[in-house]
């Protein structure tokens, strides 16, 4: 029976960042490891189905952005050409569209090669482009269980690597899929959180950089709290989090407490 190994999704960002943390800062954590079955984990295997079937309505809403959306009219300047640089009405959802569409036809080539389905042209003479997609959508939902156990792709980390000083996205499909999901989402302006909660500044950096996340994976039905900081990216539970506000309302208070100095001047601590 082979060795479990930890999932490679979304599910594992925050173990992943704070077992980097204990092997580089010797930081203890209790994050807990989600293992995968045997490459990613259920969870992580019915989010991608989930994204694979909101997909097709997002691409629609993408497509209808320049009708309906408030995305704002390119700016040009006195510098700029007037006709080779300014992007035509509906350039970037067509770009966006073709990106993703061409990105499932691939996967799709994938599973028809590997799995010796026959042969298949990308994309069928005379087929409308929307019933193009649902077709493909649909091939990849009934073998999403192989892509991302089976797929010569399946192990690879969802992190972009820097090749050559150029950041080059992942290959892993369950990341493509995601990473697809995202960009349809964020264009059509449906990422957008109702509220922004305001905390404290960061525990381990200091920055004002504290903010609930969206993309790992909950605990106790609470979201992580992340610093934004690439450079820090130090993660809390909403109980250490509740825990460390508390230390700092106590120092605040002995701050406040301390007797002042003949001169007024507040004491400095000493070193």
């Amino acid at each position: 029976m082979p060795t479990p190994a930890p999932c490679l999704g979304a599910c594992n960002t925050a173990w992943r960042r704070a077992e980097h943390l204990r092997r580089t800062d010797k930081t203890p954590h209790d994050i807990p490891v989600c293992w995968g079955e045997p490459v990613h984990c259920n969870g992580c295997v019915a989010r991608a189905r989930r994204h694979l079937t909101e997909l097709p309505e997002l691409l629609v809403a993408v497509l209808l952005e320049p009708l309906h959306g408030t995305r704002g009219a390119p700016a040009a300047t006195t510098n700029s050409a007037p006709t080779d640089t300014t992007p035509w009405p509906g350039q970037a959802a067509r770009l966006l569209t073709d990106h993703i569409a061409g990105g499932l036809a691939e996967i799709a080539a994938d599973v028809r090669r590997l799995r010796n389905l026959g042969e298949h042209p990308v994309r069928e003479p005379g087929v409308r482009e929307g019933e193009w997609i649902g077709r493909t959508i649909r091939l990849l939902e009934a073998h999403l269980d192989w892509l991302l156990q089976e797929h010569p792709l399946a192990t690879e980390s969802h992190e972009s690597t820097r090749i050559d000083g150029v950041m080059v996205a992942s290959v892993n499909p369950a990341a493509q899929i995601a990473a697809w999901h995202r960009s349809a989402t964020r264009f059509t302006g449906r990422d957008k959180a109702p509220e922004t909660k305001r905390f404290a500044p960061c525990k381990r950096c200091g920055g004002p950089w504290l903010a609930e996340s969206r993309e790992l994976r909950l605990v106790d039905d609470e979201p992580y709290i992340e610093c934004q900081d690439p450079d820090c990216q130090a993660l809390l539970t909403h109980a250490e989090y509740a825990r460390y506000v508390k230390d700092l309302a106590a120092q605040e208070a002995t701050r406040l407490r301390a007797p002042l100095p003949a001169d007024g001047a507040p004491e400095k601590p000493a070193a």
